[in-house]
């Protein structure tokens, strides 16, 4: 296995005119990428960042931030790397408990948190506009004119000097030099800390999962680097195997499919939520499509109609491509099962990938594995498995170990295999629910009613009311009609315990969304709580 920093994973493609980086509609190779981290990695060191600095990264995936992350590897400083839409508080907390010494953030995201006590002092700033053509330039210097005036131009990184050079690449890639939020095994937000001796376990089997050489081709870099996935997929596993991150700053339908028909776009990282409005973006056929190789689809739990729609939509167009389900955490900072071209069963999130040891655990004995097609905790020993949480003592970390010395990560997610080894993910522990004594899983409830021929899509919560707790469901239908509150209520009985029938259905226009597109379960239950959710039937 590869035990290389993220940084020494590429430089060996330092003489390379390959394409590293897509951006708008300019692209940079690998020897330019090389030489900006270089030279970035030499004025960091002149700031004073040293081996035991921390540097807070906060920024979209625009290339300064990729040219940003690989700096401070070669450097082997530690890296948080965080949420371009952060909370101003959430922020603030973040930098006291990683005890932040440099903070680096995207120029035109500074006003949110310029006033924040001490800012201001260790703050250095990046920007998309070294990479923009001129007359794009020009119309976004005007579009945030108000938001830079708050920006010290000579705080930018890319116009200070190099005053000293590093005198020394880091290789200690078991280092914990990453830093990821997460909700936590718990569902408490943590720090995660993580090594890039991890993140490379998962680019060394690239190829594998893609079922296809990656040298040339393009991966969709539009998963933000907090994210594990977006980090470990998005940007560095085309980058560690000489092929290219199509980074976007967020979102847009119009954009992939423009990459796509220019061959720039070969490989989709997505959410359902992504692969929804996909679907539905003006362009997203034709032969064009044969371009695509391969679409991974995780994060929350995908719609089986999705799958259907999708496949369907490249059967059309003759493309090899299909959505493949994967499963990971934070905690394995990305997927450590995954379905492939070559091995798939829609409904589980794959098999594990190789070096991945799976046990499936009750949770009052977390030393013997339940066999197949037994619900229990999912248990991970993986190469990929964080270091632990940050500040946190020993007997709150996540693991649990045999008496061989084995690792094991406790996920907190429930789930089974079954006898081909697939595993097929259910709900997080703290998401299964105890009514009347019996166990209800609000993905139980979601798959029935989305299996319902007038139902488009659905998230259930669970309301607690005293001695009397009860589901919420709501729906999005695929048509109003009358009757189906009553159609879907029956359809519902029919197939699930008593139990975990909603005692109330809400059908809606759209769900809430979080700044990731996951469904927003705390947002439908705050809004069902304070009496505002719509209609109630």
């Amino acid at each position: 296995m590869n035990s290389d920093t993220l940084y020494n994973s590429i430089a060996k493609y330092r003489d390379s005119d390959v394409v590293a980086l897509y951006f708008r509609e300019g692209k940079i190779t690998f020897r330019k990428l090389l030489s900006r981290i270089d030279e970035m990695a030499d004025r960091l060191y002149g700031l004073g960042v040293r081996k035991e600095s921390v540097v807070s990264l906060l920024s979209p995936n625009v290339p300064e931030a990729i040219v940003v992350l690989y700096a401070l590897s070669k450097i082997g400083a530690k890296m948080s790397l965080l949420h371009p839409l952060l909370p101003k508080e959430v922020l603030r907390e973040s930098l006291e408990e990683t005890k932040t010494d440099f903070f680096i953030v995207l120029d035109v995201l500074y006003p949110t948190y310029r006033d924040i006590e001490g800012l201001s002092s260790k703050t250095y700033f990046i920007s998309a506009c070294p990479d923009l053509n001129p007359v794009v330039k020009l119309g976004f210097k005007f579009l945030y004119r108000k938001d830079l005036r708050h920006v010290d131009p000579a705080r930018y990184l890319f116009a200070i000097p190099a005053l000293e050079r590093l005198p020394e690449t880091n290789r200690d890639a078991d280092k914990g030099t990453i830093l990821l939020r997460s909700g936590g095994t718990t569902g408490k937000s943590k720090t995660v800390l993580c090594s890039e001796h991890g993140v490379n376990f998962v680019t060394d089997q690239s190829e594998k999962i893609l079922c296809h050489p990656c040298r040339g081709h393009a991966m969709i870099g539009v998963l933000p680097m907090f994210h594990g996935f977006g980090l470990a997929m998005g940007i560095h596993a085309p980058l560690a195997n000489e092929a290219a991150s199509a980074l976007m700053i967020g979102y847009s339908g119009k954009e992939i499919v423009r990459k796509i028909r220019q061959n720039r776009l070969n490989v989709l990282l997505a959410i359902p939520y992504m692969t929804d409005k996909l679907l539905n973006t003006p362009g997203f056929s034709g032969r064009k499509l044969k371009n695509l190789l391969s679409t991974f689809i995780g994060a929350d739990k995908p719609e089986k109609r999705l799958f259907a729609q999708f496949d369907a939509r490249m059967e059309r167009y003759g493309s090899v491509n299909r959505l493949l389900e994967g499963y990971g955490l934070t905690e394995t900072i990305t997927v450590n099962f995954v379905n492939t071209l070559k091995d798939r069963r829609i409904g589980s999130v794959g098999k594990p990938l190789d070096g991945v040891l799976l046990r499936i655990a009750d949770e009052k004995d977390l030393d013997k594995d339940l066999g197949c097609d037994k619900t229990g905790i999912i248990m991970i020993s993986s190469p990929s498995v964080c270091l632990g949480y940050l500040n946190t003592p020993e007997e709150k970390q996540p693991f649990h170990y045999d008496a061989d010395g084995t690792k094991w990560l406790v996920t907190g997610d429930v789930g089974y295999r079954d006898k081909d080894g697939f595993l097929f993910f259910q709900n997080r522990a703290s998401d299964v629910h105890k009514i009347a004594g019996h166990n209800v899983f609000p993905s139980e409830i979601e798959a029935v009613a989305e299996s319902h021929p007038d139902i488009l899509s659905c998230a259930s919560v669970f309301i607690e009311d005293g001695k009397h707790p009860y589901m919420v469901l709501y729906c999005i239908p695929k048509a109003k009609k009358d009757g189906l509150e009553k159609s879907l209520r029956s359809y519902l009985k029919d197939r699930l315990i008593r139990y975990a029938v909603p005692e109330r259905i809400v059908f809606a226009d759209a769900l809430p969304r979080t700044d990731i597109g996951k469904i927003d379960r705390r947002k439908l239950k705050a809004l069902w709580l304070e009496g505002k959710a719509g209609s109630r039937h």
